[in-house]
């Protein structure tokens, strides 16, 4: 495993800052981010445990009530974690977004929703998986564990190995839905 700490990618914590700044709704509004302005005085990077099926986590110092309390009051956090999985070595536009992502999360943005999506990829956007070599990889060992390893068109009868997780709409012979 990595002994050296993750790395901050340089102007990435600044960048997330400025993004989350440009999204709230001025004084009078309730900030969307309440920690965004303590990230610079809290915010620690480590990895995670080697075969953590995770790429990323945030910890707060706090258990989940103080959390949402300071949340809610405005004040610091406390000490903020992100552990980031090893693996991410091998893909720096991966890393970079992962990292984005959970900066956001530290940030006070507790939610999996379409903001946080669409900030996250406006400040480091995802590799595609032709162009990270670490989401071929899991992609691959996804693929390996699911029991079922080809497609039969009902229409023509073409059987193709699978390729994807997902079942694919259409036969790739006939065009027919599957």
């Amino acid at each position: 495993m990595t002994t050296a700490p993750p790395d901050m990618p340089e102007g990435l914590l600044e960048q997330v800052v400025s993004a989350l700044g440009e999204c709230d709704g001025g004084d009078d509004a309730p900030l969307a981010a309440p920690f965004a302005k303590h990230l610079s005085d809290c915010l620690s990077l480590d990895w995670l445990e080697v075969g953590d099926d995770r790429l990323g986590v945030t910890k707060f110092e706090g258990g989940h009530n103080e959390m949402f309390r300071l949340r809610r009051l405005g004040l610091p956090p406390g000490e903020i974690e992100i552990l980031l999985n090893p693996v991410l070595v091998e893909d720096k536009a991966l890393y970079r977004h992962t990292l984005a992502h959970e900066i956001l999360h530290a940030a006070g943005l507790l939610e999996h929703d379409d903001a946080h999506e669409r900030m996250v990829d406006s400040i480091a956007p995802s590799p595609s998986i032709e162009d990270s070599p670490l989401l071929q990889k899991l992609r691959s060992q996804v693929l390996k564990e699911m029991s079922r390893k080809e497609w039969l068109c009902q229409n023509c009868g073409f059987t193709y190995a699978r390729k994807t997780v997902r079942k694919p709409l259409r036969c790739p012979k006939c065009a027919r839905k599957l």
